[in-house]
């Protein structure tokens, strides 16, 4: 294969792999607490460079690009935009913080800013992603819950705490909103679950943002980007496959041109 050949094939997969990464991003364009991801690629240097047989600048014959590397994704953990949908149990959380939550199936605990649940007959505050069905935990790591599931009195105030007025439970719950130490380890496992492989600091009261009761984070995805991003993508995507078909053509020209001699 020729070298011009091999970068080309590798130029189209990386803008491939970026078209999938951007697919995702719209598909996700209405789901609650999504947040953005990015394809990760990088020029490298020739494979001689890089097993270190010769430096790198010397203007030498094998001192050229080496095609593109993809990295991964890299996620953008900044807000969505917040929207109200008069459901008293969407929460969406008005600045930085996560809400904690256990996967009901297992104990296991992750972080989002998904705030789509719903009080079940139980009166506990619950989510699903996937096949997983999740608890919103308190700041003591409990699962919040409502006075009586039955009742249309409560609300949940600014600051998290679940209040009715016509019931009294002896107990005040108030939700749990933490910070990540590092966020590059928040490690995706759902379309907006993460699971943390680090630790987390509690928010202590006088930092809390506002939870705002009736409205929902959604998807972090600018629409308008992610089509311009996906315009990109594709007309390099068919550049570097037209390359490969000229490259080919050539190869098999001189290939030929040396038989007829031959």
């Amino acid at each position: 294969m020729s070298y011009g050949l091999y970068i080309s094939a590798e130029g189209a997969m990386a803008q491939e792999y970026r078209m999938q990464t951007i697919s995702n991003n719209i598909a996700n364009l209405e789901t609650p607490g999504f947040k953005r991801e990015l394809a990760i690629q990088m020029a490298r240097h020739a494979e001689s460079i890089a097993l270190g047989e010769i430096e790198s600048d010397t203007g030498c014959i094998t001192d050229i690009g080496g095609g593109v590397h993809t990295i991964g994704t890299l996620t953008e953990f900044k807000q969505g935009p917040i929207q109200e949908t008069k459901v008293p149990s969407d929460l969406a959380i008005q600045g930085e913080g996560w809400f904690r939550v256990r996967d009901m199936s297992n104990n296991e605990e992750f972080l989002t800013r998904a705030g789509n649940f719903q009080v079940d007959r139980n009166g506990m505050f619950v989510t699903e992603w996937g096949h997983s069905r999740f608890q919103l935990l308190d700041t003591d790591g409990m699962p919040m819950m409502v006075p009586d599931a039955n009742s249309a009195t409560w609300h949940i105030s600014d600051d998290g705490v679940i209040q009715d007025a016509r019931i009294n439970s002896g107990r005040t719950q108030q939700i749990a909103l933490v910070n990540p130490r590092d966020m590059k380890q928040m490690v995706k496992t759902g379309e907006n679950v993460y699971r943390l492989e680090g630790q987390y600091d509690d928010i202590a009261a006088d930092e809390r943002p506002r939870i705002r009761e009736k409205h929902l984070e959604m998807s972090s995805t600018n629409p308008s980007t992610e089509m311009i991003e996906m315009i990109i993508a594709s007309r390099s995507l068919e550049m570097n496959v037209k390359m490969m078909h000229t490259q080919d053509e050539a190869t098999g020209n001189l290939l030929n041109r040396i038989l007829r001699v031959a």
